[in-house]
């Protein structure tokens, strides 16, 4: 049975209260916790990985004390699904085996390739091998891991426990690695997050206000569709003199490029709505904002829906080239550098990573949108077979 309204915001508020007191116990307690230890001396406290596991036990502590039997459910589930992977996958296999066979033979070719291609003067090779990709240059990805403290003020979180840093004299190291994947990727996240926030606020903003006001419309429609046609790529080192290389230039690089595409596509989905919605509220008596609110904008929600996929898209392509001219720091700078090295096996590590966080990202969207259009009714439509429409065509 689900808990009330108030008791669910309770408990979210708790939540969040004791995520933010678990940093400040943690720091009270300078020997340690019983089977973890970190030190902490004159404001600054040295990270090592058990503290970070006992932060995450301490994290998960609330939602599993005050939620035991939900916590199980879920726990109970996610088992379940794992299991399931491996017949699903095989399901799979056996539903669309092409599929599975042109993504082997794409590897395969591209190993072949490999071994064909000339190595050339290079120091590295211009078509890498997987056992390249995926040794050598995986792990020289550690002498990105740069990062040696965060100051937040109340105090010093000392990371060189963490991993050795080539860059400071250290021998290279798996978990150097994947820190700084997990670092730069940390930084081009949150800087996209700024642009989609702040892009898609200002764009769903301005693509139902100017249907709404007709002369507003049209005293900006001319200057919007220049602004439009600029194209973004141009646009990076202009805003980068004016703006300069900061969260803040790159914030509305990003925000401008999914403006563009979000404007029109909601002024489209507000055109497509269908007049018998605005008649039946406005022969109930809805005023004209009323109808607007409540009837035009949710029913050209689904509509949104793929503007705002290939907006978030889009911003990967727009965030990465930012960060290739001029970032210090962030997937875009291992992409830079990797350029400048002629490092074509770097590049399919970069590429695979922002592909990861791309379909990521789509697929959360997607069912943000999912949840967000359930009180639509579903339309039950016999789909076409393709094989007999091909068949006809063929035949004609």
């Amino acid at each position: 049975m689900r808990q009330p309204g108030p008791f669910r915001s309770l408990f979210w508020i708790g939540w969040l209260i004791w995520a933010v007191l678990i940093p400040w116990l943690l720091i009270q307690v300078p020997e340690g916790l019983p089977l973890v230890t970190w030190t902490h001396d004159e404001g600054g406290t040295y990270v090592t990985w058990s503290y970070i596991v006992s932060g995450l036990v301490l994290f998960w502590a609330w939602p599993v004390v005050f939620r035991t039997s939900r916590v199980r459910d879920r726990l109970i589930r996610a088992g379940r699904g794992i299991a399931a992977g491996p017949p699903m996958l095989w399901a799979g296999m056996r539903r669309s085996p092409l599929f599975f066979v042109a993504w082997a033979a794409l590897l395969l070719a591209w190993q072949v390739a490999s071994y064909v291609a000339p190595r050339g003067i290079l120091e590295h090779p211009i078509v890498p091998g997987w056992d390249y990709v995926l040794g050598d240059t995986f792990f020289e990805v550690s002498r990105f891991w740069t990062v040696r403290a965060f100051d937040l003020g109340f105090a010093t979180f000392n990371l060189e426990g963490l991993a050795p840093q080539p860059i400071y004299g250290g021998e290279a190291t798996w978990p150097a690695v994947f820190l700084a994947i997990a670092y730069h990727s940390g930084l081009t996240l949150s800087r996209l997050s700024c642009g989609l926030v702040v892009g898609i606020t200002v764009g769903l903003v301005s693509g139902l206000a100017l249907p709404y006001w007709p002369a507003v419309r049209q005293t900006v429609w001319a200057p919007m569709n220049f602004m439009r046609m600029i194209p973004l790529l141009v646009a990076v080192p202009w805003l980068q003199f004016v703006l300069g290389s900061s969260l803040f230039g790159i914030t509305m690089y990003v925000a401008f490029g999914v403006w563009t595409i979000l404007v029109v596509s909601t002024m489209t989905a507000v055109a497509n709505v269908p007049d018998r919605y605005i008649e039946s509220a406005r022969t109930l008596g809805a005023s004209r904002l009323h109808t607007y609110l409540k009837v035009i904008v949710p029913a050209s929600i689904p509509e949104l829906r793929t503007a705002i996929l290939l907006a978030i898209g889009g911003s990967w392509s727009l965030v990465i080239a930012a960060e290739f001219l001029g970032f210090s720091a962030g997937l875009g700078y291992l992409a830079d550098g990797a350029v400048q090295n002629t490092n074509t096996a770097l590049l399919l590590i970069v590429a695979f990573i922002v592909a990861l966080y791309s379909l990521t990202t789509f697929f959360l969207i997607n069912e943000g949108f999912k949840k967000a259009v359930r009180w639509m009714p579903k339309r039950v439509t016999k789909k076409t077979d393709i094989r007999k429409v091909a068949g006809a065509a063929g035949r004609a």
